[in-house]
């Protein structure tokens, strides 16, 4: 490693300007896992294992970073922008550790073994988008953080790589959702603002209830995102997310798959597609995602009540 911590030593950061900094210089091999075809537009996910020890150079993100560490623990020298004057501190990172790092900060790290864990990007429209009703302001200014342990950071974290891992079960509605809690959450724990209270009353009215339940239902069988249904409502996302959850008693994404469930009945019942058919025409990426919500929710398979 190239810097050694120092408590009384102001630590300069070397000049990369001749090689922009680039992560893949300090992983030549791809991610085990990455949401890169997943079609989300405003944050990425990528999983690696193993992650050599190694360092990074000097890097400055025009997005917001956080990294995750997972399974066995390594010592994490580091150096980020507005902390410690600069100077390079040492850690022990341990499953559950993270580092998060907001844009436009120049941060640097070293790490003495192997180790494994994720990495999630967020664009700036994630977390403005949601800025102004939260924290009554039009630019988002994320504080610069010590590593730290944020169990609700992680646990969005492992589920939008379980998502990933199970070929996207979710679609890009769940995602969204989970990545708008993860922004919200950001602004009201990291933010350099104090965010309001925001208080909800009564839901979605009826007409916008039944303009979002129509357009469902019209499009069942395609790929629905959390930020077209907030459109068709007129709200943010996370606004849209709160509102619909307090008029149906349940999420976005879980009335879409109980309508698709819904849909998929009728369909077995009629009898005229097989049972990868009406997945499909359900909405469902695969049989498998079909059989998993539809036993949940029915307490049989497909199959079997196709046979009923």
């Amino acid at each position: 490693m190239s810097r050694s911590p120092s408590n009384s030593e102001q630590s300069q950061p070397h000049d990369d300007s001749d090689s922009p900094p680039r992560y893949s210089d300090q992983y030549p091999l791809p991610p085990k896992l990455t949401s890169a075809e997943a079609g989300w537009s405003s944050f990425s996910l990528e999983y690696r294992h193993p992650v050599p020890a190694g360092e990074t150079p000097n890097l400055c993100f025009d997005h917001y970073a956080i990294a995750v560490t997972l399974g066995q623990g390594f010592q994490l020298d580091w150096q980020i922008e507005g902390i410690a004057n600069g100077r390079v501190q040492r850690q022990m990172l341990f499953h559950g550790g993270m580092t998060l790092v907001p844009m436009h900060h120049v941060h640097w790290g070293a790490w003495n073994q192997q180790h494994e864990g994720f990495a999630i990007d967020l664009k700036p429209k994630l977390l403005t988008r949601n800025a102004a009703e939260l924290l009554a302001v039009d630019q988002v200014e994320l504080l610069p953080q010590k590593p730290l342990y944020d169990p609700l950071i992680l646990q969005i974290g492992l589920a939008l790589k379980a998502d990933l891992e199970s070929h996207r079960p979710g679609g890009k509605l769940y995602a969204e959702t989970m990545a708008t809690a993860l922004a919200v959450h950001l602004l009201r724990n990291y933010s350099a603002h104090t965010h309001k209270s925001i208080h909800y009353v009564g839901g979605l009215s009826p007409t916008q209830l039944k303009l979002v339940v129509d357009y469902i239902d019209a499009h069942l069988d395609q790929e629905l995102s959390l930020e077209e249904l907030a459109a068709i409502a007129q709200l943010s996302a996370y606004h849209f997310c709160r509102s619909f959850k307090q008029s149906t008693g349940v999420t976005p994404h879980q009335y879409v798959i109980r309508q698709r469930v819904e849909r998929a009945k009728l369909l077995l019942k009629d009898g005229k597609m097989g049972i990868s058919e009406v997945a499909i025409a359900c909405g469902f990426t695969h049989q498998s995602h079909l059989n998993r919500h539809f036993k949940r929710l029915t307490g049989v398979t497909p199959k079997k009540f196709s046979k009923s």
